[in-house]
């Protein structure tokens, strides 16, 4: 399952949920507003920054359409 950690009003954010649609990638969302959410975003990246995509062991901060094609494979 790929979990991807948002923000509101993020077009960054936008963009890579829109790519992960276009690849038929099911994934979770969790918006950072949240202080657990952001916690955890931050303990897994060491990043403030989003979107953060966790990707199996992958973790992807920002939008990467090239890490998100190398990851899935496609």
């Amino acid at each position: 399952m790929i979990k991807i950690y948002t923000s509101e009003n993020c077009a960054w954010c936008s963009r890579m949920k829109k790519y992960l649609d276009s690849k038929a990638a099911e994934y979770e969302e969790y918006n950072v507003s949240d202080p657990k959410n952001a916690e955890e975003a931050y303990r897994l990246s060491g990043q403030r920054a989003v979107p953060i995509t966790v990707i199996g062991n992958s973790i992807i901060v920002g939008f990467d359409r090239d890490a998100v094609d190398e990851i899935l494979g496609r």
